[in-house]
C-alpha cells in the first residue's frame, strides 16, 4: 500500500538535500525530503559560502538572513599564518605570512564585477536552520527530520521506498518518480553498490567549538582563518571565527560596554 506519492524523494537534510527541496518546490515540483536524525548539524563543518552559493540563497530568498548572521565583511579580508597564539618567547604569535582571500571583504573590484554578492561565513550550525526552515516554509509537512528510508526499489515508473518515523515507530510507503541521494554517500549509494574510492585515513584531526574572547591574542581583525604553526611541538592549528556572536554588556573601567566574543572553531590536524 503506497502512502505517499511524490514527484520527488529527498534523502538527506543537509546543505545539499534542503537546497534541493527549496530549489524544487520553487519550481512547483512535489518532493518529500527525510533525513535519518532528528535535527541539522551540530557542528560547525563548512563555513565560507562562496558567491555563486550566495547567488542561490538569494534566489530562495535566504541571502539576507544569511549576511545578517555572518562574520562581517572587513573581518574577513585576509588569511594569516602564525607561530601560534601566544607563548614564552618574541617568536611566539608573529605573524609571518598574509594573504587577500574572499574578495578581500568586498574590496577587490575583480571579484565585485564577478557577482552581485559577496562570500560570505557562516558554518553549518547556524547555517542550516535557516534552509530547514525555509524548506519548510515552501513545503509545509514534507520536509521531515527523524525519518529514516529503510529500504528502497526501482520499478518502471521510478522508486518505490519505505521510511520509518523514529518519533511514532511507524512506518510507511512513498512512491516517487526520482530519488536524490543527498546523504553523502551514507545509504543509497552503498544500497545500490556505489562506493566511495580514494585514500583514508589521511590524518587524524581534532575539531573543538568553543566560545571565547580570543582579541588580546588574535591582533588582526580583518583575518578570517588563522594557521597556527606550533614552534614547540611542531604540530598545527586552524582557528576559524564562525559568524558573529554579541556578548552581555559587562562593565569596564566603571562604564558599560558591549563586548564581542566570537565563536570559534579550532582545528588541530596531525599527519598519519
Amino acid at each position: 500500500m503506497i502512502d505517499l506519492d511524490v514527484d520527488v524523494l529527498i534523502v538527506g537534510g543537509g546543505g545539499a538535500g534542503l537546497t534541493a527541496s527549496m530549489s524544487l518546490s520553487r519550481l512547483g515540483i512535489d518532493t518529500l525530503l527525510i533525513n535519518a536524525r532528528p535535527g541539522t548539524s551540530h557542528l560547525p563543518k563548512a563555513h565560507v559560502l562562496h558567491q555563486h552559493t550566495m547567488e542561490v540563497f538569494a534566489d530562495l530568498g535566504l541571502a539576507g538572513a544569511v549576511y545578517e548572521r555572518s562574520t562581517p565583511p572587513e573581518n574577513m579580508r585576509y588569511s594569516g599564518w602564525y607561530a601560534g597564539l601566544a607563548g614564552p618567547d618574541e617568536d611566539h604569535g608573529r605573524r609571518f605570512g598574509l594573504i587577500e582571500s574572499w574578495g578581500a571583504g568586498g574590496l577587490s573590484h575583480e571579484w565585485a564585477a564577478a557577482s552581485p554578492y559577496r562570500p560570505a561565513n557562516l558554518p553549518q550550525l547556524r547555517l542550516e536552520p535557516l534552509l530547514r526552515a525555509r524548506a519548510e516554509e515552501l513545503a509545509p509537512g514534507r520536509v521531515r527530520f527523524h525519518h529514516e528510508l529503510t529500504d528502497f526499489r526501482q520499478n518502471g515508473t521510478g522508486v518505490v521506498a519505505s521510511v520509518t518515523d523514529h518519533g511514532s515507530g511507524t512506518t510507511y510507503q512513498v512512491r516517487a518518480r526520482y530519488l536524490l541521494a543527498c546523504d553523502g554517500g551514507r545509504t543509497v549509494g552503498p544500497s545500490l553498490g556505489i562506493s566511495l574510492e580514494g585514500p583514508r585515513d589521511l590524518m587524524r584531526i581534532a575539531s573543538v567549538h568553543l566560545s571565547a574572547d580570543l582579541s588580546a591574542w588574535a591582533r588582526d581583525p580583518g583575518v578570517l582563518i588563522r594557521w597556527l604553526l606550533l614552534p614547540h611541538t611542531g604540530g598545527g592549528a586552524t582557528i576559524v571565527p564562525m559568524g558573529r556572536t554579541a556578548g552581555d554588556p559587562s562593565p569596564r573601567n566603571g562604564s558599560s560596554t558591549s563586548t564581542t566574543r566570537p565563536t570559534t572553531r579550532a582545528v588541530s590536524t596531525t599527519p598519519r
